[in-house]
């Protein structure tokens, strides 16, 4: 576990540096400067891009994973496997922007009355989609190399620092909003263009053409595989961006942007969960390709404990204190209280469950990951078709709650089923109970009028109930040696190193 709690802490510290900016963008500055169907637009530019971009790399990005280490050889430029990756992505690239043109009249029918503003910056989205697609498949190779701080650290907080300027620059009127959203998507070809300086310094931009052998070796399975998982990544874009996409054609542009604001504040919940994911996903890929399971166990053990952990309190935290965050913005989001609480339930059941997905998509039985996607997929759009008439946004959350829910108890299920493998043990039961129980004492928590010492005090009285309970229990040895190391209270120390001194 040692590179994991290495990456992983410096991976979460990035990741929560990055939080902090994007309640500051999206919460404060976007919320304020911005109209709600700005907003709307904005969200929903990117949103599709990353659909777009996800299509278009034809699976590489899980393939890199999944088939790095056979290619992983510096004096032999890794096979060739930064060049031909590259000709698989732009070749994607240019047939998803053929589709997508021909696309155009459908989106100009069914979005120019309720979303205008949408038809008019659709082809926007192609330098946007283009821009990320290479992102994605650089990040994906340095994650391959083991690579993964910079990368995180341009994603997470270098562009919002960015994208603060651009907003700030419309706020003071030295710009207007068309050239916001062309200095927004500038923004995000200035971390490619950075990722490839990286890699330069790396000496790992093996861009040239390689002949390789084991390339044509493994061209079959590849070609499978990749079919499979663009299929997969196609689903998990989809599932990413249809609620977002069907609150703006069936309601309006505005609604999508109170509601794609509030999508991303559950995202603070789950980024120790994401850096955990980006570290151990190749070094699982390792794992299966030495056969060892028993490591791929253990990892998917103790990881979910460590994020059923973290996870439960940033929950309750940011459920308890979601008032202070709403009070910043305009009346109009604080009217979406109910869709962070049913996305953030979603988003703790899908750290809970742990690595299932990575297991399933870096095992030979990879294919089914395409069969639980899809039925993701039709689950939640049925759910958006039923529940958005009747709730708004508060039911198209709803729908991605339910359905993000089934999905990872079905996926969960299949590992245990073909790999005899799951994560949850006496000490998983304890943790839901001790979150349970904290969030219920919430209940009995006083108001305070000041909202800043009302934030301080309910946050330290969770943090001393949930944290406490934890740490006193020694439910997670990760954890302990974490707490101890910065606070040296021998009391914390779990048996296990207590015995080993």
């Amino acid at each position: 576990m040692g590179i994991v709690q290495r990456q992983s802490l410096w991976l979460t510290v990035i990741s929560y540096g990055g939080a902090v900016l994007g309640v500051i963008n999206k919460g404060l500055l976007f919320t304020n400067f911005l109209s709600t169907d700005q907003v709307g637009l904005t969200n929903v530019l990117t949103t599709v891009a990353i659909l777009y971009a996800q299509v278009a790399a034809l699976g590489i990005v899980n393939v890199g994973m999944r088939f790095f280490p056979y290619f992983e050889n510096r004096e032999k430029k890794h096979n060739g496997f930064l060049f031909w990756g590259n000709c698989i992505i732009l070749g994607g690239f240019l047939i998803t922007m053929v589709v997508f043109l021909l696309f155009k009249p459908y989106v100009v029918k069914n979005f120019r009355d309720q979303s205008p503003m949408l038809v008019e910056y659709y082809s926007y989205l192609i330098p946007l989609a283009f821009a990320m697609l290479y992102f994605q498949f650089f990040d994906s190779y340095l994650r391959a190399i083991l690579k993964t701080i910079v990368a995180t650290f341009l994603n997470e907080i270098f562009v919002r620092v960015l994208q603060t300027i651009c907003v700030s620059l419309y706020a003071f009127k030295l710009i207007d909003f068309h050239q916001f959203v062309i200095l927004y998507i500038i923004s995000y070809f200035a971390l490619t263009m950075i990722l490839v300086v990286y890699m330069v310094y790396l000496k790992q931009f093996h861009i040239m053409p390689v002949k390789s052998k084991l390339f044509k070796r493994m061209f079959r399975a590849i070609i499978v595989y990749g079919a499979f998982t663009v299929l997969s990544s196609l689903g998990a874009a989809i599932l990413k961006s249809i609620d977002s996409i069907m609150v703006a054609g069936m309601l309006d542009l505005s609604k999508a942007g109170i509601y794609t604001v509030i999508f991303t504040l559950p995202a603070i919940i789950t980024m120790p969960y994401r850096s955990i994911q980006r570290t151990t996903y190749p070094l699982i890929a390792r794992f299966w390709k030495k056969r060892d399971t028993k490591s791929i166990y253990e990892l998917y053990h103790r990881t979910t404990l460590i994020t059923m952990i973290i996870g439960g309190i940033l929950l309750i935290g940011m459920w308890t204190n979601l008032g202070f965050i709403f009070s910043f913005m305009p009346k109009a989001y604080s009217d979406g209280s109910y869709v962070f609480l049913f996305l953030a339930i979603a988003t703790y059941v899908d750290m809970v469950t742990g690595l299932n997905g990575v297991i399933l998509v870096t095992s030979k039985k990879y294919k089914y990951d395409f069969w639980f996607l899809m039925l993701l997929v039709v689950l939640t759009i049925v759910m958006n078709l039923v529940f958005i008439p009747l709730y708004g946004i508060t039911g198209a959350a709803m729908a991605t709650s339910l359905s993000l829910i089934i999905y990872n108890i079905a996926r969960s299920l299949f590992v245990q089923y073909f790999f005899k493998m799951q994560p949850f043990d006496l000490k998983c039961f304890w943790v839901l109970v001790i979150t349970l129980l904290t969030w219920l004492s919430t209940l009995l928590f006083p108001h305070i009028e000041n909202k800043y010492i009302n934030l301080i005090v309910c946050s330290a009285i969770i943090t001393i109930l949930y944290g406490g309970a934890v740490l006193l229990l020694k439910l997670s040895p990760d954890v302990n040696n974490l707490v101890y190391k910065y606070t040296k209270l021998k009391f914390l120390l779990p048996k296990e190193s207590i015995t080993s001194n």
